[in-house]
């Protein structure tokens, strides 16, 4: 119970922590709209790539070894070329600072690959203890 409670913790509450302070200082007209819909777009897309691999995740973890990498490889590939696209079409057709979104973007694509990382895991651990 402890382990979900810090999972949700890790991958929820921290991400939705870091848009409430981007509102508060574009609120508080420390930062201009663009920056903020730069800085709040980043954690979104890389929020959607963490959604589409968790489920792949939960869906894989109780399939067989073979089957398992498939569907969280698969699930790899797939979100590779949706984040990519989304990517290119958030800094084509939308006016966002480019270093703010590509830094935001990664900095939260790694912060949820760890949280990954450590559900798998956990996860792992579990399993092994039943």
């Amino acid at each position: 119970m402890q382990r979900n409670k810090l999972f949700i913790f890790f991958s929820v509450i921290i991400p939705l922590l870091a848009l409430s302070g981007f509102s508060a200082l574009y609120l508080s007209a420390a930062i201009d709209f663009s920056l903020f819909k730069s800085y709040s777009l980043g954690v979104l897309i890389a929020a959607l790539n963490f959604l589409i691999g968790f489920i792949a995740i939960r869906i894989g973890l109780n399939k067989p070894n073979k089957s398992f990498l498939i569907i969280v490889f698969g699930a790899v590939v797939i979100r590779f070329f949706l984040i990519f696209a989304l990517i290119i079409l958030t800094l084509s057709f939308l006016y966002v600072r480019m270093n703010s979104f590509i830094f935001t973007n990664f900095t939260f694509y790694f912060y949820f690959l760890i949280v990954e990382i450590l559900y798998l895991k956990n996860q792992k651990i579990l399993i092994k203890n039943e």
